[in-house]
């Protein structure tokens, strides 16, 4: 896939006709990234597909789905695959339109029922839940990856499959004023801690790009932190913003659920206790857990799991920030393209297993500044992206150049549009605080902005004296 420069690796909400080609015995696929995570949004496709041999096929995975793209008899049908509780594989099938035509549809993500709807230009649709069974019982709002996948297939005895992909475009319900999602920050954590000289200066340098992480506190490890190294742990958290997770020691797989929920239990206290910050997200001994276990640490511990089909497993073969990996990280960081990453160790050169060497995490953290995104903790990046759903605002003043609204968020920051038409002398102000803030004009001349919870926010033109 080639694209002009300026569109930067398919910015949304709109790209120009892209030429993708699959061709046997190749593996790739085509990522459409800088899409906005939301808890509810719609995705317009227009493309057409062309192959020899009706055997081959597109897969095309949107955030939650598994979606097949296939020509049957002159005719392209979308098949929307999800897993049953017993395993099996259920699906539901709509006609897209015939082979000569463009073909033009809509998906519509919903994280708070888990469904993705699938409509066709002729009025028809259906419904399935999200492909992972995993993922359709979590017990909290979910929200879009920032990324579309494209793979093509080719199978039985065609020679190529060709995709044109003529436009994307990213919708969702707007208002006077809406919480959208933040696709500029990159969650960000690091396992154990491991020893000291074996990560201190990886996480000086993403202090001193202004960005930070989570720490997923091993419990066998934090036993053994000397005092200093404890102080320095806890000053990551309370100075430089750094978040708190429990790294479980043991495999809460193997475990009964009894004995499991004792461990997650005593786990979570124990790093309460120690850092003095309650842990907001969780993971456990090679990532050896399941769904069961993360609705019992979110309903009776308050945590969120980083792991599942909706955390680091969105892409099976991806796993850890590593050497291993590094051929999909580079690409995808120098594209800033989001997605959640994790590792071990970050200053040896060359590093161990599941840790990546420290001249490919700095290239990593640079490759992200340079795109202007943020790397942060799990608990930053979800809550400001469920907020997208949780956010409410009381509109106190509205008039065709100002507006008084107070926010009500999850209890983090929320990013929101206003949509008013601002110009050079409009401010924005905190009432609360009594500060100025900055904000970003868009292309319709609406504005967007950080705001905390509880606070009343003023927007209005200061026209000059």
């Amino acid at each position: 896939m080639k694209a002009s420069d300026t569109h930067r690796f398919c910015e949304a909400a709109s790209l120009p006709l892209i030429h993708y080609r699959g061709q046997p015995r190749q593996t790739g696929s085509l990522y459409i990234c800088r899409l906005t995570p939301m808890a509810k949004c719609t995705y317009q496709i227009s493309m057409d597909v062309n192959t020899d041999d009706n055997h081959s096929f597109i897969e095309l995975n949107s955030p939650g789905s598994k979606l097949i793209i296939q020509e049957i008899n002159k005719k392209v049908i979308l098949k929307s695959y999800f897993e049953s509780s017993s395993g099996d594989l259920g699906s539901e099938t709509i006609y897209l339109g015939n082979t000569a035509e463009k073909l033009d549809f809509e998906i519509t993500f919903d994280g708070c029922n888990r469904t993705n709807t699938i409509s066709a230009k002729d009025g028809r649709s259906i419904v399935t839940p999200f492909y992972n069974f995993e993922r359709q019982r979590l017990p909290y709002v979910d929200f879009s990856n920032g990324y579309i996948k494209f793979t093509a297939f080719i199978a039985g005895k065609g020679t190529y499959i060709d995709v044109n992909i003529y436009s994307i475009i990213q919708r969702a319900d707007r208002k006077l004023i809406t919480a959208v999602g933040d696709g500029r920050l990159v969650p960000f954590g690091l396992d154990g801690p491991h020893v000291r000289n074996t990560t201190e200066q990886g996480i000086r340098y993403l202090n001193s790009k202004n960005n930070r992480g989570t720490i997923w506190f091993d419990i066998e490890l934090l036993e053994q932190c000397s005092e200093s190294d404890l102080k320095y742990l806890c000053s990551l958290v309370f100075n430089d913003s750094w978040d708190a997770g429990v790294h479980y020691s043991k495999e809460l797989n193997s475990l009964p659920p009894e004995q499991a929920y004792k461990v997650m239990d005593e786990g979570y206290l124990y790093v309460y206790e120690k850092i003095g910050r309650k842990p907001t997200s969780w993971c456990s001994m090679r990532n050896r857990d399941n769904i069961t276990h993360a609705i019992y640490a979110y309903e009776n511990l308050g945590m969120f799991w980083r792991n599942g089909d909706s955390g680091i497993h969105a892409e099976k073969d991806v796993g850890n920030l590593d050497d291993d990996t590094w051929e999909w990280w580079e690409p995808v960081s120098g594209a800033g393209m989001v997605y959640p990453a994790f590792t071990h160790e970050l200053d040896l050169e060359p590093a161990i297993k599941y840790s990546i060497s420290s001249s490919k995490f700095r290239n990593w953290v640079d490759n992200y500044n340079s795109n202007n995104a943020s790397i942060v903790s799990f608990y930053e990046y979800s809550q400001i992206n469920r907020n997208t759903y949780g956010a409410s605002f009381d509109i106190l003043q509205h008039t065709k150049s100002s507006v008084i609204f107070n926010a009500r968020t999850n209890g983090s920051n929320a990013l929101v549009n206003v949509n008013i038409r601002s110009g050079e002398n409009t401010r924005v102000c905190d009432s609360t605080s009594d500060k100025f803030l900055r904000y970003k004009i868009e292309q319709d001349k609406s504005i967007t902005f950080r705001v905390e919870n509880n606070h009343t926010y003023y927007i209005f033109d200061q026209f000059p004296v």
